[in-house]
């Protein structure tokens, strides 16, 4: 990448990180979407999970004492099971077959999900089956968070308990891409630099971010929760 592409895209982990935290969601898919102007496939998913892993666990890191750890443990039981699944489906494709299950995905995403979101009070122990879900679609379409947030649009948790639980158990779908694409191949030492220069800006973003969910009302980032998962790809 060029120096303006790189600004460009370092400039977008900063903002995106912010609205990771502070509208809780959305983030993920923003970066990933600015990242297809400067990127190709084959490097985006992999370089867009190790942003993705840095950006949620320093959230998981400021917000620590408000992850629910019962969600966290059924969710990292579950998570290699899909993984596994996922590495035979990515070694079954081509680099040219890979583009298009990311677009089926997000289009059929887009077309199915409801226009008002309701709430999905699962118990603890249901999100065992998301993580099986988010290790199979992880590796595949980078960005989960648009399938996890429903599950997270509850009354009984705390704006900072949404945030920190959903970071808790997104850090560890993105930590477990890291093997994953190594074993597939992919030289992430390749990439070290713009992968610094993102991962520092995430980090300060963060920082900023929560922050301002400090001095944010629940009821408001409530709105901006739900309004996040609403809207995208709309």
């Amino acid at each position: 990448m060029g120096i303006f592409e790189t600004i460009f895209i370092v400039a977008s982990s900063w903002v995106t990180s912010i609205i990771s935290v502070v509208v809780g969601i959305a983030g993920g898919i923003v970066l990933l979407s600015l990242m297809t102007f400067v990127m190709p496939v084959s490097q985006l998913i992999p370089i867009h999970g190790a942003i993705q892993l840095v950006s949620n666990s320093s959230r998981c890191f400021y917000l620590r004492r408000s992850v629910i750890k019962l969600i966290f443990f059924y969710f990292l039981v579950g998570l290699p099971f899909g993984t596994f699944t996922a590495i035979k489906i990515i070694k079954s494709l081509d680099s040219s077959t890979l583009p298009l299950v990311l677009i089926l995905c997000l289009i059929l995403y887009t077309l199915l999900k409801p226009k008002k979101m309701p709430e999905i009070k699962i118990p603890y122990w249901g999100f065992f089956l998301i993580g099986i879900c988010i290790g199979i679609l992880g590796p595949l379409i980078g960005a989960t968070g648009p399938f996890l947030a429903p599950f997270f649009l509850r009354e009984d948790f705390t704006k900072d308990q949404t945030v920190a639980t959903l970071s808790s158990i997104q850090t560890v779908g993105h930590l477990i891409k890291i093997p994953t694409f190594l074993y597939l191949g992919f030289a992430y030492l390749d990439y070290a630099l713009i992968i610094v220069l993102m991962s520092f800006a995430t980090i300060l973003g963060t920082r900023y971010g929560v922050r301002l969910l400090g001095k944010m009302d629940e009821r408001f980032f409530r709105l901006l929760f739900r309004g996040g998962l609403e809207y995208q790809f709309l």
